[in-house]
Order: structure tokens, then C-alpha cells, then sequence
């Protein structure tokens, strides 16, 4: 097949420098047979909506930081997972019109359930934004207590608004993350403090992560966060995003191609490209 004839897909997003998106999918694509290259495109802010004709004319994409709520807009469908969580990071493009999706919420699942994290009790979450939105629409539907904290309480007061008009009579609670001390069945951090080349970072005191029963960081770079490693070193089971970001991967391509791929391949994939990143930044542990 020739190089125009290829199926294209992108990830959308600013900043892009350390994202490994494209060798995962080049690795799903090739294991499952599809011709198709997948590439970083960084958008500036202020260009997506002069981009939009070019995304339409695209196989699919992925959606980062910023833009998994500003590119709704631009959709002819969004899927009723993503419009609960009020965030795509998926998009199908089929005779010129964009269908959004949120396969980050499969790939949360799957890497909870990897790590033997269960969703119970009462949940911190760090962070207000995508992300951090769907993964309490999940700790919600599943009758969790849930405190949101972020650095300004503004931002969690606001998720707090917004998700109980989804989940009226939720028990849920906005505070500023310097306020968190401890008491949690489970923490889980959307925001990127902690990530690489900020790795001496971490959302909220380590002392309270060896507090609870259990710690999942979105964050995959550095593959063990400070908080990932607090948790750890207190006994409690804790996970980083890598398994996360792959099996969310691996979700988007069976929308884009009708794949499917088995949990073994998932898994050897996932071990790849944490190898990956230690032998890209220096070998950290």
C-alpha cells in the first residue's frame, strides 16, 4: 500500500516532548495488521480551531493536555462515557465528521484491576481537570465517598458543582491539596506533579500516601512517582499510568480499527515501554 494510502493518526496536544504514544500504537498496529502511522501533532492554544479542517481529514487522533474538553466543540458526536466525564481523549474521523470517545476510563479500570486496587470507601482525588473528571465519575458510580482537592479550591469547588449534577446526592467534598492530611481508602493523582523532568514533585504530603490502603498515579514518567514510591515503602498497594496509558491505547484502536488484542500482549507491550523509558531518561528506578 502506498505511503498516502496509510491510515493517520495523531496525538493532539501541547506540550508533546516526552509522550511514548507513538511507539505503543506503531507496536498495536503491527500486531493486530493495520497499515498506519501514528504521529505527535503539537497544537499551540490558539490553533486548534484553525486545525480542525486538518484533524477531519485524519483516520482518528488522541486528545492531551489541554485540550480533552476544548475539542468537544468541534465533534458531531461525543460517546455517552465522555460525556459524563465531560472529556474526550479519543476521536474517529469518518466522511469528514469527528466522533469522540474517552477510552481513558477503560484504561483506568484495566490498570486498577491489574494492581489489585479496588474502588471503595473514601477516595482522595488530586486534580480537577480531564482526567482527574473521569476517574471520578468511576469512583462516583461506584458509591464512593470522594474528596477533590486541588491548589486552588476554586478548581475542585467547580468539580464538586459539576459532578453533582450527575451524581445528585454524592458525597463529595472540595479542598485545597495543602489541607490533606490523611484518612483515605484510596488516593489517585490527575495532577502532573510528579512528572518528568519535575519528578521531585508530588501533589500532596508523601507521609499521607503511606496513610492509605492504596495509590494510583496517571502519571507514567517517571514510571514510580514520589507518591507511587511513598505508598510502596509504607506497605500499600500503589500503581503509576504506564499500564494505563497502554491499555487506553490499545481501547482507541479497537474504535479506530476493530481490534482487539489479548491481556498477554497488552502486558509485554506495557513492560516494553517501561524499559523504553528508563533507557530514555537515564536509567531512573
Amino acid at each position: 500500500m502506498s505511503e498516502n494510502k496509510r491510515r493517520q493518526f495523531r496525538l493532539i496536544g501541547h506540550p508533546l516532548g516526552q509522550s511514548i504514544s507513538p511507539q505503543i500504537h506503531e507496536r498495536l498496529m503491527k500486531l493486530s495488521g493495520v497499515d498506519g502511522e501514528y504521529k505527535l501533532f503539537e497544537i499551540e492554544p490558539a490553533e486548534l480551531e484553525k486545525l480542525a479542517g486538518y484533524l477531519r481529514t485524519l483516520s482518528g487522533f488522541n486528545v492531551t493536555i489541554p485540550y480533552k474538553r476544548d475539542i468537544v466543540p468541534y465533534l458531531q458526536s461525543v460517546s455517552p462515557r465522555a460525556q459524563r466525564c465531560g472529556a474526550v481523549n479519543t476521536v474517529k474521523c469518518e466522511n469528514g465528521e469527528m466522533h469522540g470517545y474517552n477510552t481513558d476510563s477503560i484504561g483506568f479500570l484495566r490498570s486498577l484491576s491489574d494492581a489489585g486496587i479496588e474502588l471503595r470507601g473514601k477516595v482522595l482525588l488530586c486534580g480537577a481537570g480531564g482526567v482527574a473528571r473521569m476517574m471520578a465519575c468511576e469512583v462516583l458510580e461506584r458509591g464512593c465517598s470522594l474528596v477533590i482537592a486541588t491548589r486552588r479550591l476554586e478548581g475542585a469547588l467547580s468539580a464538586k458543582r459539576d459532578l453533582e449534577k450527575i451524581f445528585s446526592g454524592a458525597d463529595i467534598e472540595a479542598r485545597e491539596l495543602g489541607s490533606i492530611d490523611s484518612g483515605f481508602d484510596l488516593i489517585l493523582n490527575g495532577t502532573p506533579a510528579g512528572m518528568y523532568p519535575h519528578e521531585d514533585d508530588c501533589p500532596i504530603d508523601p507521609a499521607v500516601a503511606g496513610k492509605s490502603a492504596a495509590v494510583f498515579d496517571t502519571i507514567y514518567n517517571p514510571v514510580e512517582t514520589v507518591l507511587v514510591k511513598a505508598a510502596k515503602a509504607a506497605g500499600a498497594r500503589a500503581a503509576g499510568g504506564l499500564s494505563m496509558l497502554v491499555w487506553q491505547a490499545a481501547a482507541a484502536q479497537e474504535i479506530w480499527n476493530g481490534t482487539h488484542f489479548k491481556a498477554e500482549d497488552i502486558k509485554a507491550l506495557t513492560d516494553d515501554m517501561k524499559e523504553l523509558l528508563y533507557s530514555r531518561y537515564g536509567g531512573r528506578r
